[in-house]
């Protein structure tokens, strides 16, 4: 076994050091504990094109007609709503555990809840009738899907659902009780969905901008294997094939030394990236900006 990690390990490392060397880096790597573990990131969607739901749901129109500012970041300026990063663990299900924690985010951000109150994915992978959203492993759910589950049926708190399937890579069945035995309160709903992005509008940069004004924004990204390795600075992919989607929320924007860029909360827990967050390339691309991560984005009524 302990060849074995010496090989990983050797092999990660490897991977860092080409990445030292490629000329205009705007961030830098390094190896992260879980990659030399029998713990992965977290797992991620496998095909390319995500399926969406049926459901209908309005686009986004600005409430201002005021330019976005040039700067917004809302972990500095509401840390007591925002700064909460979530790990995923040995479950496939990026979306609903990043949906559920934007949605404990909006509903902080918008005084639904006088404190901040964290929501249970598990109640999703376990109540939810769709096979694609209570499979540890499939991976075959957007952002859409999960905000249309909180429309139409709604969560607990994980005070009364802990999150297990990120411990144990497995789902469970649809409780009548919370954990503690007691009764499951009233289910808490999302009212509805507004799509932000589009692949038809040229002016996604500044709508997520202006959306961001209102809260943070459920979005995804299409993952490649250099952003396992990430440490700080703004990403940009530049080695490795090819991973697949996972799910992630804009927090904010700006700009360093002229490169501008999103600010995005990941969920991979503290240890990883930037205290848990990452920056990105912003606007780089006529197909969804950097990695794809301006095409799926939306936001809630809560």
């Amino acid at each position: 076994m302990i060849i074995i990690m010496y090989v990983i390990n050797s092999a990660h490392q490897e991977v860092v050091q080409i990445l030292d060397n490629i000329p205009g880096m705007t961030w830098k790597a390094k190896v992260h504990d879980k990659m030399n573990s029998n713990i992965p990131l977290n797992q991620v969607y496998k095909t390319k094109e995500p399926q969406r739901p049926k459901q209908t749901s309005r686009k986004f129109t600005p409430v201002s007609t005021k330019k976005a500012p040039d700067y917004w970041d809302w972990v500095q300026m509401n840390p007591g709503c925002s700064d909460f990063v979530p790990d995923v663990g040995l479950c496939g299900a990026s979306s609903q555990v990043s949906v559920m924690n934007t949605f404990s985010d909006f509903r902080c951000f918008q005084g639904k809840d006088p404190e901040r109150i964290e929501y249970s994915p598990q109640f999703m992978l376990n109540c939810d009738t769709d096979d694609r959203s209570t499979n540890c492993d499939e991976g075959a759910m957007t952002p859409h899907w999960v905000w249309h589950f909180l429309i139409d049926v709604g969560t607990v708190p994980q005070t009364c659902m802990s999150y297990q399937s990120g411990i144990t890579g497995k789902t469970g069945k649809c409780p009548t009780t919370c954990d503690d035995g007691s009764q499951l309160p009233t289910l808490v709903k999302a009212k509805e969905r507004i799509n932000i992005c589009s692949l038809s509008n040229e002016d996604n940069e500044e709508m997520i901008k202006e959306a961001l004004i209102n809260g943070p924004v459920s979005t995804m990204i299409w993952m490649s294997e250099d952003l396992y390795y990430y440490e700080s600075g703004i990403y940009q992919h530049v080695y490795g094939k090819d991973i697949g989607w996972s799910s992630c929320e804009f927090v904010g924007y700006g700009e360093e030394n002229g490169v501008k860029y999103w600010k995005v909360k990941n969920i991979w827990g503290r240890q990883w990236g930037e205290n848990g967050y990452f920056r990105v390339l912003r606007g780089s691309s006529d197909f969804g900006g950097e990695s794809q991560i301006e095409y799926e984005c939306c936001q809630a009524i809560v």
